[in-house]
């Protein structure tokens, strides 16, 4: 378990409850219109259930299927994350954003796409600032490969290349700083690697900020060879 959502189970058991948390935030207006967000998200999670009962019968569900699903529940997380927003709620915020990663991993399970990037992201960094053990960084590594593996073609010809913040440079960005947190060599390659298929121009910033944190942080001797390897090769890729 890589987060303290790390189910179906417990993403819905949390939006239900959700208007009880919030009501002394809420005047009328925003009251009924939480209520119908959250109506609207039990039926998501019903139609995800059957989803998953047609799929333990052996029944295929086609990835574009699962895009479809996937993509009705990111639109419901972010008008949520929206209503936080308004509400001036932040903590309640990264609270939802962690959903996302509950229905990145649902998609990523039936091979579906990715199209909603921000909410990810957002959940990786809060994710990420909170552990520690390697187990749980290497499970949230392997999750951020998957991730990036089923993003949309759109997102991974990054058309927005010169916003910095832009959500697909964040998400390998964070990927390699939690895969160098691991010390796990083969995760460091992987990331690093698919970091200068995928962002070229951004690798060599990445990896010089690397070796700036090789001194400061005192990694261990192999972790730093890598990084050194890539610092002093930037070997040139690119998807494009």
């Amino acid at each position: 378990m890589i987060d303290h959502m790390a189910s179906l189970k417990d993403a819905r058991r949390y939006l239900m409850d959700l208007p009880v948390q919030l009501d002394e935030y809420l005047d009328d207006a925003y009251r009924g219109g939480l209520s119908k967000l959250i109506a609207k998200f039990d039926d998501f999670f019903n139609l995800v259930a059957s989803v998953n009962l047609r799929a333990s019968e052996d029944r295929v569900i086609t990835p574009v299927e699962a895009t479809a699903i996937s993509d009705y529940g990111f639109v419901l997380l972010l008008k949520l994350v929206d209503l936080m927003e308004r509400l001036d709620l932040p903590h309640k915020r990264r609270e939802i954003e962690q959903i996302s990663l509950v229905l990145a991993r649902w998609t990523v399970s039936y091979k579906g796409t990715i199209h909603h990037l921000e909410p990810v992201v957002n959940a990786i960094a809060q994710l990420a600032n909170m552990l520690s053990d390697k187990n749980s960084l290497l499970a949230l590594s392997e999750l951020i490969a998957d991730i990036v593996s089923y993003c949309s073609q759109e997102l991974k010809q990054d058309p927005d290349k010169q916003e910095a913040m832009r959500p697909w440079r964040l998400l390998h960005i964070n990927r390699g700083i939690v895969a160098t947190r691991t010390h796990d060599l083969d995760v460091m390659k992987h990331a690093f690697d698919e970091l200068l298929v995928y962002l070229p121009q951004e690798a060599p910033g990445f990896f010089a900020e690397g070796m700036r944190e090789m001194d400061s942080m005192d990694y261990p001797p192999h972790v730093r060879k890598v990084m050194e390897f890539y610092f002093e090769n930037k070997p040139v890729q690119s998807l494009h």
